[in-house]
């Protein structure tokens, strides 16, 4: 009777132990076939628009639009830290909507997050929902894998349960690249909310395979639109956090204000320090 009990669990253990397996399997497939297995740090640079998640003219109308002239965005996946450095101007002729418009000229700016043990996950996510993040994430929090139609494509969905108790999805491509990442964050005014990430045009620098297109969405809008031009993989970086002042709690969407600027109308989807 005993071993009869015994044998019963071994067997209903099993199917989850090769779920686990084949997730692990697929984490180190996808990490080698985007060069991610060895990448330490990244340094990319772009030009695109950003938007004011929160602050639409209607109900019905998308985030307000600015324009980013120049985006470089740094990441130390071990740390785990990143920094934005950027300058955007008015991208709302007139100005529809909230978000601070109009911006006079051109608006200089940096945004940086150190995570530790106190840091919101909100603002992690800018990090652990890169596909390179995703993937170390995923291997430190028993991710499990599915497949799953999208359209005409057949994809491997890989996820992992966040410190918020949501699902973190990434869609892995035949060609074992990650097109997209999604996840639900928190928003006072629209609940659980959709937080989107989508990468396309896959290129290859030094062996690791860079999106040239980011495209994130909040709510179902966007809320970054960026064109990549330059890509570093592990370039030497130093990402100190800012004298002074504290880590920003986050403000709606994925972050909270930049510059300084603590006022809630200011909703950037980075945290900063």
């Amino acid at each position: 009777m005993v071993k009869s009990i015994i044998v019963a669990a071994a067997l209903v253990m099993l199917p989850s132990m090769a779920v686990a397996q084949d997730a692990r399997t697929v984490i180190a497939t996808v990490s080698t076939a985007m060069g991610a297995d060895n990448l330490k740090t990244i340094v990319y640079s772009a030009t695109g628009e950003d938007f004011a998640i929160g602050q639409a003219y209607n109900p019905t109308s998308p985030w307000p639009r600015f324009i980013d002239k120049s985006y470089t965005r740094i990441i130390d996946f071990d740390a785990p830290s990143s920094r934005v450095d950027r300058v955007r101007n008015q991208g709302e002729n007139p100005p529809h909507g909230g978000g601070l418009q109009p911006v006079r000229g051109d608006q200089p700016a940096t945004q940086t997050i150190i995570i530790n043990s106190n840091t919101p996950w909100v603002q992690q996510l800018e990090i652990w929902m890169t596909p390179y993040g995703f993937l170390k994430a995923a291997r430190a929090n028993n991710a499990t894998v599915t497949m799953q139609k999208i359209g005409a494509k057949n994809n491997q969905v890989l996820t992992f349960v966040g410190q918020n108790k949501a699902t973190v999805n990434a869609y892995v491509n035949a060609q074992n690249m990650i097109d997209k990442v999604d996840t639900h964050v928190d928003n006072a005014m629209l609940g659980d909310m959709l937080f989107e990430a989508i990468y396309s045009d896959y290129k290859d620098f030094g062996g690791v395979k860079f999106p040239m297109k980011i495209v994130q969405k909040q709510g179902g809008y966007r809320i970054f639109d960026l064109t990549v031009n330059d890509v570093k993989p592990n370039a030497p970086v130093s990402i100190q956090a800012a004298q002074g002042r504290g880590g920003a709690g986050a403000a709606g969407g994925a972050g909270g204000g930049a510059g300084g600027d603590r006022r809630p109308q200011r909703n950037w989807p980075m945290a900063c320090t």
